[in-house]
């Protein structure tokens, strides 16, 4: 379900969306990792820094969103295939104007937020949000985990949920922040749904308690 909002937006503004960003974004990635083999210091030029933001250097108000996670050549051809593979099939469901909001809205909070405390923020969560994003939107999709073993979404989706909870139980300040800022996205987009699944729920459970 379609929050009205987003409907409204998307027939004011929709012929403005960036077609396949998904795999600009995917493309962007490959290409900082690709340039950190050569220049390791090169990922370090883009994050988002704040400080170093209000003195000049905009453009990491952007770059800081394709800076791709540490990790080995293999891990690393994994995990731009599952990102192609997530972005896109949210791009092909949703539409290029509704992918582009949803990711517009989690940049900006992450951007806001760091502005905001000061902090330097990474855009691992948002990228996190795009999977759950994927899963609220294919739960019963069947992944190959490792490229071995068949996992619905739902339960890899139930994983990342469970791993969120602990990062704003269990971390730090900087930690919940960084989770927080980048699910302002989903929130905005399936928080209403979600709630009212779960009236729905609560009202089941308590009627079938009253006529047992």
């Amino acid at each position: 379900m379609t929050p009205a909002w987003i409907l409204r937006l998307e027939r004011r503004f929709g012929s403005f969306a960036v077609e396949d960003l998904s795999l600009f974004i995917v493309v962007m990635n490959a290409a900082v990792w690709a340039l950190s083999l050569l220049k390791p210091e090169f990922p370090a030029m883009l994050t988002l820094l704040p400080d170093l933001l209000l003195r000049g250097q905009v453009w990491r108000a952007f770059t800081f969103l394709f800076v791709p996670p540490p990790a080995s050549p293999l891990w690393m051809l994994i995990w731009l295939y599952m990102l192609y593979v997530i972005a896109g099939s949210l791009e092909r469901e949703w539409g290029s104007f509704r992918f582009n909001l949803f990711y517009a809205l989690g940049a900006l909070s992450l951007l806001a937020a760091s502005l905001a405390f000061g902090v330097g923020l990474p855009n691992t969560a948002l990228n996190m949000s795009l999977f759950l994003a994927f899963a609220a939107v294919h739960p019963e999709m069947e992944i190959l985990l490792f490229f071995v073993l068949p996992v619905k979404v739902r339960w890899l989706a139930l994983a990342a949920w469970v791993w969120t909870a602990w990062m704003l139980l269990a971390g730090d300040g900087y930690t919940r922040l960084t989770v927080v800022s980048s699910l302002v996205n989903y929130a905005l987009f399936f928080g209403l749904e979600h709630f009212q699944t779960l009236r729905s729920r609560i009202r089941t459970w308590l009627w079938e308690r009253r006529n047992r």
